[in-house]
């Protein structure tokens, strides 16, 4: 495992790098893009630029020549390109640093993942109890589903169920907004086919295993699970919760806001990403060969999924946090040797590392747990993350998102 540890250093959230010839401090950096500087840090923070700290250990400085041609690449009139930079302080996603709120996210790890949510909404929420109503409601609706029905649906329906139950959902200050977090959050999990019955007030994690861990969790896959919630809570601006945020610009409902994050985290591209993983690791038991069923995809022209990260080039530093838990929850040394040779495979012709997608994968598989558990697992973590982002939205102008369509004729666009 040693040799895949991603060298991320977790201890500061600081600026990296040392100050050098050259450089130019932010003033000048966001002067030369003609943006303020909150949107300059938005650019970083999204992994499009870097940045490094000044002698002073206080400061940002910047290549001038990179922001040079950053500029040019934003002045490109490029048919049908669409790009955003928004000012959030919720997470620092860049190269070497990721955390919440200005803490590394080494700082929340031990902590329950309902502790964390309330850090992140930065509001102390009360017990977390699903309305009894909610509650009957989620279980009845259930029957409605065929048993091979996708976890995203059921989860579309839960959340549709909890604010249709609320009736001061509109409410969108910030107590407000927590408290339909708790409720749509348990709800969703409530919409999951029950495997054990968790205890009386059990933790959010402790009742998301009950609805998918095919046994009551050792300690080990207890804390894995919860890990797999706190890291996968809030990421930058990903596609849903850009989604997220739109829908909060308008001023919808918190419950409408996680409905919108859904629609878009049910792509294959973005939540079901790590059940791609797991049914990779599916096929290299069937076949007896991690190597073979790389192979099956490459010689299909596809992507293997759980590798490479568009900000994270040197490594996605949630990977190793969960990888290495959920390495530890299986005593199963067979399974453990396909994800070495799966890995392995991918990565001895090319320089291309695993991300959160191959972890949260890896913690499905060896949990036994059923086909689309790890999209069930992001989307209950990430509606910390889009409710987070509509609050800030919500202090927002209402209405600024409003792209421009350029019409094009049809015969360019085929062209």
């Amino acid at each position: 495992m040693a040799a895949w540890a991603l060298m991320v250093d977790d201890s500061s959230l600081g600026d990296s790098g040392l100050d050098g010839p050259g450089l130019i401090d932010a003033n000048e950096a966001a002067a030369r893009l003609g943006v303020k500087k909150s949107t300059l840090y938005a650019y970083v923070s999204r992994g499009q630029l870097s940045r490094q700290r000044a002698v002073d250990g206080k400061h940002s400085m910047f290549d001038p020549d990179e922001i040079d041609a950053f500029s040019k690449g934003r002045r490109r009139d490029r048919q049908g390109e669409v790009s955003a930079a928004i000012a959030s302080g919720i997470t620092r996603v860049e190269p070497g640093a990721f955390g919440f709120r200005g803490r590394p996210i080494g700082d929340y790890l031990d902590l329950p993942f309902e502790t964390v949510a309330e850090a992140i909404w930065q509001v102390e929420t009360q017990p977390w109890t699903l309305n009894p109503d909610t509650q009957q409601r989620c279980t009845a609706a259930q029957s409605v589903f065929p048993d091979d029905a996708l976890a995203i649906d059921r989860l579309r329906t839960a959340v549709a169920i909890a604010a249709s139950c609320d009736p001061l959902r509109f409410d969108l200050k910030t107590h407000a907004v927590a408290a339909a977090g708790q409720q749509l959050i348990l709800a969703m999990i409530e919409s999951l086919p029950a495997q054990s019955s968790p205890k009386p007030n059990a933790r959010v994690a402790q009742r998301l295993w009950a609805r998918l861990g095919p046994a009551t969790a050792t300690k080990a896959q207890q804390k894995a699970l919860n890990t797999a919630l706190v890291v996968l809570a809030d990421h930058g601006l990903a596609a849903s919760t850009f989604a997220g945020r739109v829908a909060a610009s308008v001023r919808a409902d918190p419950y409408s806001v996680v409905a919108a994050g859904l629609g878009a985290l049910g792509g294959r591209l973005h939540g079901a990403a790590s059940s791609d993983v797991h049914r990779l690791f599916d096929r290299a038991e069937q076949l007896g060969s991690g190597t073979k069923a790389v192979g099956e995809i490459l010689r299909r022209g596809d992507r293997v999924p759980g590798f490479g990260h568009t900000v994270y080039r040197t490594g996605d530093p949630r990977f190793p946090v969960l990888f290495e838990q959920a390495l530890a929850t299986t005593r199963s040394t067979r399974r453990i040797a396909l994800i070495t040779e799966i890995h392995d495979a991918v990565t001895k012709r090319a320089p291309v590392l695993p991300n959160i997608d191959y972890a949260l994968g890896t913690l499905t598989y060896l949990s036994g747990m059923p086909d689309g558990s790890g999209e069930a697992i992001f989307a209950v973590s990430r509606s910390v993350g889009w409710l987070a982002h509509a609050l800030e939205e919500y202090d927002e102008a209402p209405l600024r998102f409003r792209p421009q369509a350029r019409y094009v004729k049809a015969s360019a666009l085929a062209e």
